[in-house]
């Protein structure tokens, strides 16, 4: 154990880099900086500040939904915190017409009408003009919504033409900058010619390249001698091992020649008496390697069990590759009698539910017929509606649905607004509503059962444990006591048996996410290709022969 003159110390070096980011009177200011080291905490110490001096209006800006939650709950009271898009929605006056996937319905009618394909998401997001865009603006008018992409963009071709209309912010945080792609960053360009800003990032986490986003970006941003860096250092989140591998992988992927073109960072292990006490318990990553999948359950019980404290809240957070191993696991625990799983895997998507909620708010909504028409009717009926809505958008969708059909839908929606208002419903309108919907009867009332005997157990044991499963993508912004890589073999992480610059920054995000512990299950008879870029004395290595025990 260090003494407190030790830790003391670190503390100040610590407060003197929060201190410099702080205190340093410039306009525009970026931070590349690893996972865990404080930026939430950072984000906090400049809105106080800031209050301090009578500076109320600040804004704090991240990427999606689960991270600005979070953000919401640091900056409480001190912060507006938004999405980008939920910030664009506001600005618009649009927040009641949001839809998430207008994107992917605008691109089928396009496909349909024209019958052809166009990619809107890369037009969209790489600020790529074009005459197919008026196709867009057409459809989303005409359907009354926003989704993500289409919203920043409207704001991003607002603020151009009126620069007077750009508000101006006490401070503007950016959080996560590397997830932020090319129509993201120009309004983030724009905000920032009246206001002062500070982007945070890292491009050893920059996995959203689905999304047209580029670590290149935030490269460039932090080269470009328009912002002044500053470095935030110390991870507070991981133990010294897990920082230590972390060193690892980078030094072996940079000597193999990857992540050419990555920011060199410091990153250094903060030692507490706390973290050290746990660093000293986890002095090394538990790899088992030859683990099939049948055999991992198993495996995680054992660990859960071992670990599990009455008097300690610890989490577990399981990572899989691909999102479709994660059912089959969740089933498996839950099998074993795991009672609080989370999982990143949505119900199956009931697109007629969508559609509904939408003639909910408005009985006449263009997008609510579209959804529903879609999963009424017939292929052909269905692509001469939109034909016909294309041609003449002054004609609604209700009026070119058959009579019947129409009648169905609308004898429906008086039954769901019975369920809203919590009026009398008959057993037969129930039983329709439910066949109509595609609702199991037998499986919503087991669920609602197994519901009330989890509520009512109170005994608490391992297996109360909170447990979430998602994938690498999932887990970003995610953090855990303890970490599963599972099923982290060469065939998923490897593209054609070949290492990435992605890879490798895939496998980082997840190994950091780990607070106390983190474990590699793999089936793999050897040691991973990532893994074997760790040094021996950093892993505890079980080879496992799964084949003669029963699981």
């Amino acid at each position: 154990m260090r003494s407190k003159k030790e830790y003391d110390e670190y503390e100040k070096q610590s407060n003197e880099y929060l201190k410099k980011i702080i205190e340093t009177d410039v306009d525009k200011k970026i931070i590349i900086a690893g996972p865990g080291t404080g930026k939430s905490f950072l984000f906090r110490k400049i809105c106080e500040n800031n209050i301090k001096k009578g500076k109320t209006k600040n804004l704090a800006l991240s990427f999606i939904n689960e991270l600005t939650e979070d953000l919401a709950k640091e900056l409480h009271n001190i912060s507006i915190v938004k999405t980008l898009h939920g910030f664009a929605l506001k600005l618009l006056g649009k927040d009641n017409n949001f839809y998430l996937n207008i994107s992917e319905i605008i691109q089928e009618d396009y496909k349909i009408i024209n019958k052809k394909d166009f990619d809107f998401k890369k037009a969209l997001c790489n600020l790529i003009e074009c005459e197919d865009l008026k196709f867009y603006s057409e459809r989303r008018k005409y359907y009354d919504s926003f989704g993500p992409d289409c919203s920043v963009y409207a704001l991003v071709k607002y603020f151009e033409k009126y620069k007077e209309k750009i508000p101006k912010y006490s401070q503007i945080l950016v959080d996560e900058f590397q997830d932020f792609n090319k129509l993201e960053i120009k309004l983030i360009d724009l905000l920032s010619t009246k206001s002062p800003i500070l982007i945070v990032g890292d491009d050893d986490q920059s996995l959203y390249s689905f999304k047209y986003a580029e670590p290149k970006d935030i490269r460039l941003k932090h080269e470009s001698g328009e912002f002044k860096p500053f470095d935030l250092p110390f991870c507070r989140r991981c133990t010294e091992v897990i920082i230590n591998s972390f060193t690892d992988i980078i030094e072996k992927a940079k000597k193999e020649k990857f992540l050419k073109e990555r920011k060199n960072k410091i990153y250094i292990y903060f030692p507490t008496e706390e973290k050290d006490l746990i660093s000293e318990k986890n002095k090394k990553i538990i790899v088992k390697t030859g683990l099939q999948q049948i055999a991992i359950a198993y495996y995680i019980e054992k660990e859960i069990e071992k670990l599990f404290n009455p008097k300690e809240k610890n989490s577990v957070l399981i990572i899989c590759p691909l999102k479709s191993q994660i059912k089959s696991l969740k089933d498996r625990l839950s099998e074993k009698g795991f009672l609080n799983i989370k999982t990143a895997l949505k119900k199956e998507k009931n697109e007629l539910i969508d559609g509904f909620k939408l003639l909910l708010k408005n009985k006449e909504s263009n997008l609510g017929w579209r959804i529903i028409a879609k999963n009424i009717l017939p292929k052909k009926q269905f692509k001469n509606i939109l034909t016909e809505s294309h041609k003449d958008e002054s004609k609604k969708i209700i009026d070119l649905i058959a009579k019947d059909k129409k009648e169905k839908i609308i004898d429906i929606l008086s039954v769901l607004k019975k369920f809203i208002g919590d009026e009398e419903v008959s057993e037969d309108e129930s039983v329709k509503i439910f066949k109509f919907l595609g609702f199991d009867v037998k499986e919503t009332i087991k669920e609602n059962v197994l519901k009330e005997i989890g509520v009512n157990i109170t005994k608490k044991t391992y297996k109360d444990v909170p447990i979430r499963i998602t994938t690498i993508l999932g887990s970003k912004g995610l953090t855990s006591d303890y970490v599963f890589m599972v099923n982290f073999d060469n065939k998923y992480m490897l593209k054609n048996g070949d290492a990435t610059d992605e890879a490798i920054c895939m496998f980082l995000v997840a190994l950091t996410r780990a607070k106390k512990q983190a474990s590699i299950y793999t089936s793999d008879k050897d040691l991973p290709n990532f893994v074997n870029w760790i040094n021996p004395k950093n892993i505890d290595h079980y080879k496992i022969n799964s084949g003669s025990k029963k699981f």
